[in-house]
């Protein structure tokens, strides 16, 4: 008797519909937002990129606490966020002076080394840029798990790096403006930020 098709009539296990996900219980990013409080870091020396206003009375390395005699913009940056990368920091050079008018500072949080760092972004900037050595303030803000890897999510970045973040941050160390892009999918807009600067001042007056 042939026994060619013996095992064509049935199967010893079920096969299921649908496999499940290995990512589906990862524990993901939660940005902070307006109304919480960053938590303080320091800011060693070795790690500046480009050394501006906040930092060059700073000489060995400073910390967020030293940063915020008035309110402090902190914007994280990749280069690895290609065009969104580009796009954010044209927004914060444009509006740089206008930051500055306002009464606060602009410190921006690099992904990447001086060297890496500056083979993409070749201009004159008016703002200091420190790198974020193993994403530890990104961490601290919310923005970078490994778990939970923007790569995963997000065609086109293909490095393990933070999502875009800018904070507005008080000397109490409070949050009061928040943006975070999780996917990519917005664009940061300095005049909300400016508008948050203009509110926050004036009831400090």
């Amino acid at each position: 008797m042939s026994t060619l098709h013996r095992y064509a009539d049935y199967l010893p296990a079920p096969i299921a519909d649908q496999f499940p996900s290995p990512v589906r219980n990862r524990e993901r990013i939660r940005p902070l937002t307006a109304g919480q409080f960053f938590s303080d870091f320091y800011l060693e020396e070795e790690n500046v990129i480009n050394e501006g206003p906040l930092l060059k009375a700073g000489a060995g390395g400073t910390s967020l606490h030293l940063l915020t005699a008035q309110p402090l913009v902190v914007a994280f940056y990749s280069v690895n966020w290609n065009g969104y990368g580009d796009a954010l920091m044209a927004e914060l050079i444009a509006k740089h002076a206008a930051i500055e008018a306002a009464g606060a500072r602009l410190l921006v949080l690099s992904s990447e080394g001086k060297k890496h760092f500056s083979q993409f972004n070749r201009q004159p900037l008016p703002f200091d840029v420190v790198r974020d050595v193993q994403h530890r303030i990104a961490r601290k803000a919310g923005i970078y798990k490994e778990s939970d890897p923007i790569w995963g999510r997000v065609a086109g970045v293909n490095a393990d790096v933070p999502v875009p973040a800018v904070y507005l941050v008080t000397p109490s160390f409070e949050i009061t403006y928040s943006f975070a892009d999780v996917n990519l999918e917005r664009r940061f807009s300095a005049d909300e930020l400016l508008a948050v600067v203009d509110k926050q001042l004036a009831i400090s007056a």
